[in-house]
């Protein structure tokens, strides 16, 4: 993955999804806006489980992914990708740095117009963005990238993960539950009952390589960093990815677990 042209923070809290109508940007209900622009709720929660909150049966449970290999491979495309690429980087940080910065090429500047909530006149204003196959609206752009390429340099090599399929959040089947903050909080509180999940997020960006490095980079104006955190945290053992469209909207989730 490359450009082609020449040139352990935790959080202890629930998802939070405070912007609807901002999320359903990406959702197309708002045709003016980016369909994969980044909103306020694409954010990675954890929570610590101590152990002693934990019962017998999931303690077993635990031990035994620890003991058994888990060969068990997400069969959907994008799944699988993301899943490859995440283990990648993680295997060898320092290399993905290469890939962030081949790919400062493909931001841009554009100008929109957006009406003045106090005058009510429309001004025009410049934002980021990052064009590649998909349209990504970026906060800092180039200094973010040129940010998290440096952190990859500087750190070392970790484990790979493993695919746990008792993990994936189950998705919705419909537009409202994409925006619905219940949904996920309770689809992952299900999982909860039988197996830990420490840290989980949602995607909206439907290619693979691109989502992994929005994922990296994590050019965010609010609680940035956060999911590139959590891919390069090495005390964290399990992943379980799901994904799917609903009619023309993509939607994923990704967990992790200790």
């Amino acid at each position: 993955m490359g450009c082609f042209c020449n040139n352990n923070r935790q959080i202890n809290a629930d998802v939070n999804l405070k912007n609807d109508q901002i999320i359903k940007a990406n959702l197309k209900f708002k045709k003016n806006l980016f369909p994969n622009q980044r909103t306020k709720d694409d954010i990675i929660v954890e929570t610590k489980i101590p152990e002693t909150e934990l019962d017998q049966e999931k303690l077993i449970r635990l031990n035994k992914l620890d003991m058994e290999e888990n060969d068990y491979i997400p069969r959907n495309h994008y799944d699988q990708r993301a899943f490859e690429l995440i283990n990648q980087i993680r295997q060898n940080p320092p290399d993905y740095s290469k890939t962030i910065i081949d790919n400062i090429c493909n931001i841009i500047s554009e100008t929109h117009k957006v009406k003045n909530k106090e005058t009510g006149i429309e001004e025009e204003k410049s934002n980021f963005v990052f064009k590649r196959k998909v349209k990504v609206n970026l906060y800092k752009g180039e200094e973010s990238f040129l940010d998290s390429a440096n952190i990859l340099k500087n750190t070392a090599p970790m484990n790979k993960l493993k695919f746990n399929k008792d993990i994936v959040i189950p998705l919705p089947d419909n537009h409202f539950d994409i925006v619905n903050s219940d949904f996920i909080k309770g689809k992952v509180n299900e999982i909860r009952n039988h197996y830990n999940i420490n840290i989980y997020f949602k995607e909206y960006i439907k290619n693979p390589e691109i989502a992994v490095l929005m994922m990296i980079v994590d050019d965010v104006e609010n609680m940035s960093g956060k999911k590139r955190d959590c891919i390069l945290n090495p005390n964290l053992k399990y992943i379980g990815i799901g994904s799917k469209f609903i009619g023309e909207n993509f939607i994923a989730h990704f967990s992790f677990s200790k």
